[in-house]
Formats: C-alpha cells, sequence, structure tokens
C-alpha cells in the first residue's frame, strides 16, 4: 500500500538493478502482488545497457541500490530532457539504506520508508493482485534476451506462465522433499543473479513452494561453501562453469559439503566428465535441466523415482507437464522420430506472449498459426523420450572438408577441449574467411598454475579420430588466453556472445 501511496499506478512499469537481497525479494513480490509489471537488469550491465533497456520496455520506476544507482544516469539526462514524453521516471526506491544521491526533479523513497509508511497506514491489500490482471495478455516481467542470435529483444512473460509454473512447481518440490531429505522443508541455494531469468523466476517459485532459501549476494567461492556448511543446504542450483570449483583445488576441502544431495544446472552444456567426478565425490543427483526465457523450462531433468538409472551426459529428461515438443527437420520442417538431430520446436502452458514492440513477421516466425515457438536449439530425444540438446541452429559453422562442405557444431568441439587438463573454460566461433566458410577459432581459459601454448591446444585437438572436423582443418584453430573473474555467469556464453561480434567482417 505504501507503493500506492507513493503515486504507482497500473500503467506502470518498474525496473530492478542490484544484488541478489531480501530487499528486493520483497519488492518483487509486492510489484506481484500488485499485479504490476517489472524488468530485471542484469548485474553485468553498464549505463548504456540500462538506458537503452529502460528506454524500450518504457519503465518509469527505478528500484535499485546505491552502488547500481549511477547505472541510470543517462536515465536521468533523459529526464531532464524536455523532449522526452515516453515514460519519464516518477519514483526511484532505493532498497540497501538511505540514499546517498538523487535527482531533485525525481521523487526518491527507499524500503525503509516504505516500511514505515505501510505500517503507519495498517492497510492491506483489499484483493490480490490490486489492480485487474488479464493472466494471458498482461505481461507480469519483461526481460531481454542474451541476443545470441541478433540484438537482444525483449520477451513479454505474462502471469499465466508464472501462475502455471507455480503449480508445477509445488509438485516438484513434493517429489524432491520425498526423494531426498527427511526434514520437513528443503534448504536451497542458486547462485543466479535476480537480473537473470533464472534467478527472477526460480526464486520467488521456490519460496512460495515452501522451501527455505538461502540468498546469495556478492558471490564467490569460499561464501557459497561456507553457506552449505552452515546452512546445510540440499540444493544447489548452479550455472556451468562453478562446476570446476567442486572438483579443483583444494577449497571445498576446507568445509562440510555432506549436506548437498542434489545439484541442477542449465542454461549451457555441462562438461560430462565434471559432472560424473561432482557424482562420484559427493554421492548426489545430478540433473540437467531444459530452459530459455521464452518458456521457463521445457523439461524436468532425469527422474528422481529411479535410483539405478546411471548418469548420461547432456539427458535433460522428459518433457515438462503442460509442455509439447517435437522435433523438425532443418529442410522440409517435417516431423522426426527418435534420435534423429533437428530444431526443437514448443508449445504449452509456459510459453511467452511475444516480443515487445515487434513486428508481426517477427512473432509468426518464432511462433507458428499452430502456437509452435521454433527455439533455434538442435536435439533430439531417445526411445525413452529423453531429450538432448546438442546444438545452436545459428551457431553452427559451415566448413569445406574434402572437397565439399560440412556442417560442424562448436559445442562438440567445445567439449573434447574441456578435457584437456589445463583447459578451464572455452568457447568455439566460426570466423569467416574469403572462400565464404568458416575457420574455427577457441577462446580458452586456462587453469590458474598450469602452462599451455596454442600449439599444444591444437596438437590435442587435431589428434582426436572422435571429432567430425579433419586434423588439417583444425590446425586453423586459432587459440587466445583469456581470464575473466568479473561476474559469475557461464564464461563460454559470454565469450561466445563476444566473439560474434569480434569476428564480423573477418
Amino acid at each position: 500500500m505504501a507503493l500506492i501511496a507513493n503515486g504507482v499506478t497500473k500503467r506502470d512499469r518498474i525496473a530492478f538493478s542490484g544484488q541478489n537481497s531480501i530487499q528486493q525479494s520483497i519488492l518483487r513480490f509486492s510489484a506481484k502482488l500488485l499485479g504490476l509489471t517489472f524488468m530485471p537488469l542484469s548485474p553485468t550491465f553498464k549505463s548504456y545497457e540500462v538506458h537503452e533497456e529502460v528506454l524500450s520496455a518504457g519503465t518509469n520506476i527505478i528500484v535499485t541500490t546505491n552502488q547500481d544507482y549511477h547505472k541510470f544516469e543517462h536515465v536521468f539526462d533523459a529526464n531532464n530532457n524536455t523532449s522526452n514524453t515516453r515514460n519519464p521516471v516518477k519514483l526511484v526506491v532505493v532498497f540497501d539504506g538511505e540514499l546517498q544521491q538523487q535527482h531533485q526533479d525525481i521523487k526518491h523513497t527507499t524500503y525503509g520508508q516504505l516500511l514505515v509508511e505501510g505500517s503507519r497506514s495498517g492497510q492491506q491489500l483489499p484483493q490480490i493482485p490490486y489492480f485487474e490482471v488479464n493472466p494471458d495478455t498482461d505481461p507480469l516481467i519483461l526481460i531481454h534476451t542474451s541476443g545470441s542470435s541478433g540484438r537482444p529483444k525483449c520477451a513479454m512473460i505474462p502471469h499465466r506462465m508464472f501462475i502455471g509454473a507455480a503449480q508445477e512447481i509445488t509438485f516438484s518440490m513434493s517429489s524432491i522433499n520425498n526423494n531426498t531429505s527427511k526434514n520437513k522443508q528443503t534448504v536451497c541455494a542458486m547462485l543466479y543473479p535476480f537480473g537473470h531469468i533464472s534467478g527472477t523466476v526460480y526464486i520467488p517459485l521456490l519460496m512460495i513452494s515452501g522451501a527455505q532459501l538461502v540468498i546469495i549476494g556478492e558471490f564467490d567461492d569460499d561464501l557459497l561453501f561456507k553457506s552449505i556448511e552452515r546452512y546445510r543446504i540440499q540444493i544447489l542450483s548452479l550455472f556451468s562453469n562453478f562446476g570446476r570449483s567442486l572438483i579443483d583445488g583444494n577449497l571445498a576441502e576446507n568445509y562440510d559439503l555432506s549436506s548437498l544431495q542434489l545439484m541442477i544446472t542449465g542454461g549451457a552444456a555441462f562438461p560430462g566428465h565434471i559432472a560424473q567426478q561432482i557424482i562420484e565425490k559427493y554421492g548426489i543427483k545430478f540433473i540437467e535441466k531444459y530452459a530459455m526465457t521464452e518458456y521457463f523450462w521445457v523439461t524436468i531433468g532425469n527422474a528422481f523415482d529411479n535410483s539405478n538409472d546411471e548418469f548420461v551426459s547432456g539427458n535433460a529428461g522428459q518433457v515438462a507437464p503442460g509442455c509439447q515438443l517435437k522435433i523438425i527437420d532443418l529442410s522440409t520442417g517435417q516431423a522426426l522420430g527418435a534420435n534423429q538431430d533437428g530444431e526443437i520446436c514448443i508449445r504449452g502452458n509456459k510459453l511467452f506472449m511475444g516480443y515487445l514492440d515487434s513486428n508481426d513477421r517477427l512473432d509468426s516466425v518464432v511462433i507458428d498459426e499452430d502456437g509452435w515457438y521454433r527455439t533455434g536449439d538442435i536435439g533430439h530425444y531417445d526411445d525413452r523420450e529423453r531429450l538432448f540438446i546438442t546444438d545452436r541452429l545459428r551457431e553452427v559453422m559451415h566448413i569445406f572438408i574434402d572437397n565439399h562442405y560440412k556442417n560442424v557444431s562448436p559445442v562438440e568441439i567445445e567439449m573434447f577441449v574441456l578435457t584437456h587438463p589445463a583447459v578451464s573454460e572455452v568457447a568455439i566461433v566460426g570466423v569467416n574467411n574469403s572462400a565464404d566458410n568458416h575457420w574455427p577459432r577457441a577462446y580458452v581459459v586456462i587453469k590458474q598454475g598450469h602452462t599451455v601454448t596454442a600449439n599444444d591446444i591444437i596438437d590435442f585437438v587435431a589428434g582426436s579420430e572422435d571429432l567430425v572436423v579433419h586434423a588439417n582443418n583444425m590446425r586453423q584453430l586459432w587459440f587466445t588466453r583469456m581470464v575473466d573473474k568479473s561476474c559469475n555467469i557461464s564464461i563460454s556464453r559470454r565469450v561466445y556472445n563476444l566473439c560474434l561480434y569480434a569476428v564480423i567482417g573477418m
């Protein structure tokens, strides 16, 4: 009610920026209970990205921290421009203490002040949601895609997606409780930032399902291990790049991690040999899920009810309730059977509405007249209807081999390069050449304390008989040493996106 008293209306849209915290969680729940639309901003964004996304989504209420306040400088500058008539900012909420700076022409308040005002009024919401909502057509979340296949697009997530996901995760958590814990309440921790679609969706869903959630703000390995030991965390959801921290080095040996029973990953391919080492070392279940911004999650991961199942790398499990999936031929569009790679198409109760301000042509390309969303992912299902993701349609490299062209998966090469004992992270990109095809280039992160040369990596890959690219072609692999500890997202995915821009015109 304090937000309503500060002038918030149904027409307003909220931008959230800042580290994971209880305060931000409460403010996001408030937005949901009011029936408002909000947009999470990635913690990696700078002023330019923040301004572009705020402008494109038309957000006019900002919820942020003192630390992130400066990221909105271009937004505030535009607000002072009298020619700017599109949703000028009318309220700023700072949720980590008192505001250190502000623009006098914009109304400001703090999380603490909102608590005082709400308590003083003594009013409660007369209904939930407070504003009238059409669950099918009103967006709850606006969030930009990663842009790995072009400019970032703003996906509209309607209320019905969240409602369907809430019903489904309650059932899933019941299954997890029966199989992983004798306690009444499951303790979960996730490393996903609130500015990511995973943090935006999973954190509130886990909370309303009854799980105890350990929120980690500024992430580092040591803090996570301390939290697992102190709070007896049982379920850990993580990006793929964190896996090595559990098996490399001695840091994990300094803590009691025996409470861990289940690890869930998604968003990028997880190296199978690392997953196998984690399973053997900690004796836990390991689940890979297939999910995306446009459809919260497509699969449920491998089943909980069959403890005899062996771990199969890349197995994303069977299709989730309420979701339909088909694999289509890349050339004909015809549906394929088991064990045949093609483009993955989905439809169901957790499918997004479309992209904000997109034209009809774009929406008809990604969602056809029968409601099928073309994901751009390549994969297949096996005889047990388990889904395997093998590549991205737009990332396939076109390579000339033995007087003919062949489409080559960069993921296949990445998975092999990761088996080198000195390699921590790798991203493979196709570099355009004068013959209008690709040479594969490798961007490699080297483990601390290891030394390796470009020729070492080239010879290692060229000596493999498992890869579909001949050795002579692999000798055109390029090597770049990269070290990046600036963020806790997958380095491979992030470097890949950067590389797409770096190789244009080469």
